[in-house]
């Protein structure tokens, strides 16, 4: 009798020892459980045969737990263990020398010890330990230091779960398919997963592979490393440092010109204030608008100063008591 593997679950791990078998299978497959008999001489009579599987978990305490049973032509499945909704016999007939069981999405849960009983005159065992462990969840690749060469840089990589011990090992890969092997100057970094490139060149650009494995499976995730010579970055930084101060330069034009066209608008209004003080009589233009600030009562005076001596004076209420003069365009 042998545990044979569902053709999904050939490369799980398997273990042999004497009387019993040991697999190490991955969370979510499924695996066929064998338990193939023949009858002895001694078994041959009118009873029937009597099959039972049982599940012992690795603390072996309490009563033993029989999840699956044949006799007399009926199949029974037994109940608290989790397993009836995913465990079958193989054959539809296991009296027919052959007790083989399949299990389904396997869980965590499930590891423990599997006996298979054959009765009739004598009785028949046969164990299968099963250990069920979840497989490296897929890693996270980067780097760390300036893409420079010349520079050392430190490739990263890190599974957020999966079963202990995950094992790390870093591959360039060559033209993007298949494992190579790892250009000079590259050492393991102090932390699992970490490789270490000193003194980054041309020979170490391409793409990196980070695999990560356990007993029952492996996910891997990559790098594209393109170092940049040491001159064209200085160049790539003297450039964004030139471009920055021109698009200062430009923000300043166009703050300058809106504060321009703000000073030209309220001199024309100005000096339309000043035409209209002085009756409409006005036939030169307004050359300098002078707004005095008269602060103890609040008030502000606008004169409008003309080219023939002509002076008339128009107060106005101001918000403001700041001083300033404009020059005002010829009307």
């Amino acid at each position: 009798m042998g545990a044979v593997l569902s053709p999904a679950l050939l490369l799980a791990v398997r273990i042999n020892s004497k009387g019993r078998e040991v697999l190490y299978l991955a969370k979510g497959d499924s695996v066929k459980l064998g338990c193939p008999y023949v009858l002895e001489p001694e078994d041959n009579g009118p009873q029937g045969v009597g099959i039972e599987w049982i599940q012992i978990t690795p603390e072996r305490t309490g009563p033993e737990n029989v999840f699956l049973s044949y006799q007399d032509h009926h199949v029974n499945y037994g109940s608290g263990s989790g397993l009836q909704d995913r465990v079958a016999f193989v054959q539809n007939d296991p009296s027919q020398y052959d007790a083989s069981i399949r299990l389904a999405d396997l869980q965590v849960s499930d590891t423990g010890t599997y006996q298979c009983r054959v009765k009739k005159n004598t009785v028949a065992v046969h164990e299968v330990i099963v250990t069920v462990q979840e497989k490296p969840v897929t890693p996270q690749c980067w780097t760390e230091g300036e893409l420079i060469e010349g520079s050392s840089i430190l490739l990263r990589c890190y599974s957020r779960g999966g079963t202990s011990p995950l094992a790390y090992q870093w591959a360039k890969l060559a033209d993007g398919y298949g494992g190579g092997r790892l250009p000079s100057g590259t050492i393991q970094g102090r932390a699992p997963g970490d490789l270490l490139i000193r003194s980054l060149s041309e020979v170490h650009a391409g793409i990196y592979q980070c695999r990560v494995t356990n007993r029952v499976g492996y996910s891997v995730c990559q790098l594209n490393l393109s170092p940049s010579p040491r001159g064209r970055q200085a160049g790539i930084i003297v450039g964004s440092i030139l471009g920055s101060l021109l698009l200062l330069s430009l923000l300043g034009l166009l703050i300058w010109a809106l504060i321009c066209r703000y000073r030209r608008k309220e001199c024309q209004r100005t000096c339309s204030d000043c035409r209209s003080s002085t009756g409409g009589t006005m036939t030169r233009a307004c050359n300098v608008c002078t707004h005095h600030s008269y602060s103890p009562h609040g008030i502000s005076y606008m004169q409008c100063q003309h080219s023939d001596g002509d002076e008339r004076a128009a107060a106005l209420m101001c918000n403001e008591g700041m001083r300033h003069q404009v020059t005002c365009p010829a009307l």
